[in-house]
C-alpha cells in the first residue's frame, strides 16, 4: 500500500522496481498523489478492504502511509479495515501516524526510497539464483489476470453511462482524459468525479494527480494556480465540483490579472454530492424520506459561466455529451494562448438520493410587517 512519502521522497521508481520484481499488487489509502501508474497490471485501485482479493492476503506492507485511509466499520463488534490475519509491516518517516489506527507487527523507520532498495537487496539476498528467477511470476500473472478483469468491467460500465442526458460522470471524466496533455497536471477537488479514463502515475506522458488530503472544500482554484505557477510549461486542469467553487471562486479574478492560463472544468450536479453519499449511508431519516438538509444547489441554479466572466474568465456551459470535445478544445487554445479558461459541464448526480431537490423552503420577505 502506498501513500504520500513515495511521491515526497521521490521513491515512485523504487516501488514500481519492487512490485515487479516481486510480482506485488499496489494499492493505495487515498492521499494527493498517485504514486503508482495506475494503468499498471499491478495496481488493484484504491484500497478496498470488502474486496475478495484482500481478504486473503497474509502480508500488507504500508509504505510511507499514515494508515489504510478508511475508517473502523461502527458495527457490533467493531469491524476492522486492515486485512484480517494479515501480519502488517510499515516503512516510513512519520512515526507519530505509524499504527494508530491498525495493529503493526514491524515498523521500519526511514526514508522510504532508500528502505525500499534496502529490502529489494535483502530479499534477493535470501533467495537462491534459480528461485530468483521465478519469484514472484505465479503471483503477478494471478494480479494481472485481476486487474485485466476488473479494468475490463469498469470500461463496459462507464461506456454504457456515455450519451446519457444529463451528462454521465462517466463520460465527462472520459472526455477529459482524452483531451488533456499527456503530462497534465490534474488538481481535483471533487471527491466523486469519475476518473477512470485518466492514466495517472509519474513517468513521462503520465499524467499527475494532485488532490486534497483533507477533504475540506476551497482548495482546489488557489491549488491549481499555485500548480501553474509552479510548473508553467505544463498544461495545469482543475477540475472541481460546483460546491467546491463556491468556497474559492475568487480565485478566478487573480488568474485573469496575472494571466495564469488554467482550464478549469465544473462537474455541475446541483449538489453537495459526498456529503450527501455520507448522510444516506447512515440509512436514517434522511434516506428513508429523501429530504438531504443542506445539499441540493438548484433554485436559483448557479451560472458558474457567468460567475467567471464577471472576475475576467471567459467559459462556457456544456450540457450535451457530444458538444464536450469541443468545448475542451476550445478551452486548450485558450489556456495555450496565456489566458484561464473554464468549462461547467452539467452533470448528473449518483448514489443515494440522487434524485432529491428538496431544500428547506423558506421566504424572509413573506414574513415582514414592513416593506423595507
Amino acid at each position: 500500500m502506498a501513500g504520500d512519502e513515495v511521491w515526497k521522497g521521490g521513491a515512485q521508481a523504487e516501488l514500481l522496481d519492487f512490485s515487479e520484481r516481486f510480482g506485488l499488487p499496489v494499492t493505495f489509502s487515498g492521499g494527493a498523489f498517485r504514486s503508482f501508474p495506475v494503468k499498471h497490471p499491478h495496481y488493484l485501485g484504491g484500497y478496498d478492504p470488502q474486496s475478495d482479493y484482500v481478504k486473503q492476503v497474509d502480508l500488507a506492507i504500508v509504505i510511507g502511509a499514515p494508515d489504510f485511509g478508511g475508517r473502523a466499520m461502527a458495527t457490533t463488534p467493531i469491524r476492522s479495515i486492515e486485512p484480517p490475519g494479515a501480519r502488517i509491516v510499515r516503512i516510513g518517516i512519520d512515526t507519530a501516524a505509524m499504527g494508530r489506527t491498525s495493529p503493526t507487527d514491524l515498523v521500519l523507520v526511514g526514508d522510504v526510497k532508500e528502505a525500499l532498495a534496502d529490502l529489494r537487496a535483502a530479499v534477493e539476498s535470501l533467495l537462491t539464483k534459480n528461485r530468483l528467477t521465478s519469484f514472484g511470476a505465479t503471483r503477478s500473472e494471478e494480479v494481472r489476470a485481476l486487474t485485466s478483469a476488473m479494468r475490463a468491467k469498469a470500461d463496459a460500465e462507464s461506456r454504457r453511462n456515455h450519451g446519457k442526458h444529463p451528462i454521465h460522470p462517466d463520460e465527462l471524466g472520459a472526455a477529459m482524459a482524452r483531451n488533456i496533455d499527456p503530462n497534465a497536471i490534474v488538481v481535483s477537488e471533487n471527491l466523486t468525479g469519475k476518473y477512470d479514463a485518466f492514466p495517472f502515475g509519474f513517468r513521462e506522458n503520465e499524467p499527475m494527480w494532485l488532490g486534497n488530503t483533507g477533504a475540506g472544500l476551497g482548495w482546489g482554484v488557489g491549488a491549481a494556480t499555485g500548480a501553474k505557477l509552479a510548473a508553467p510549461d505544463r498544461q495545469v486542469i482543475c477540475s472541481i465540483g460546483d460546491g467546491s467553487v463556491m468556497y474559492s471562486a475568487s480565485g478566478f479574478w487573480t488568474q485573469a490579472r496575472y494571466s495564469i492560463p488554467v482550464l478549469t472544468v465544473v462537474w455541475n450536479n446541483h449538489n453537495y454530492q459526498t456529503v450527501r453519499h455520507a448522510y444516506d449511508s447512515y440509512n436514517g431519516k434522511m434516506h428513508a424520506s429523501g429530504h438531504y438538509a443542506g445539499m441540493y444547489l438548484g433554485s436559483p441554479d448557479i451560472d458558474f459561466v457567468k460567475l467567471a466572466e464577471s472576475q475576467g474568465v471567459k467559459g462556457e456551459r456544456v450540457s450535451v455529451g457530444a458538444d464536450l470535445d469541443a468545448a475542451f478544445k476550445r478551452g486548450v487554445a485558450a489556456t495555450r494562448d496565456g489566458k484561464p479558461y473554464l468549462v461547467e459541464a452539467v452533470v448528473s448526480r449518483y448514489g443515494g438520493g440522487a434524485e432529491s431537490t428538496w431544500y428547506e423552503k423558506f421566504n424572509l420577505a413573506e414574513k415582514r410587517k414592513r416593506r423595507v
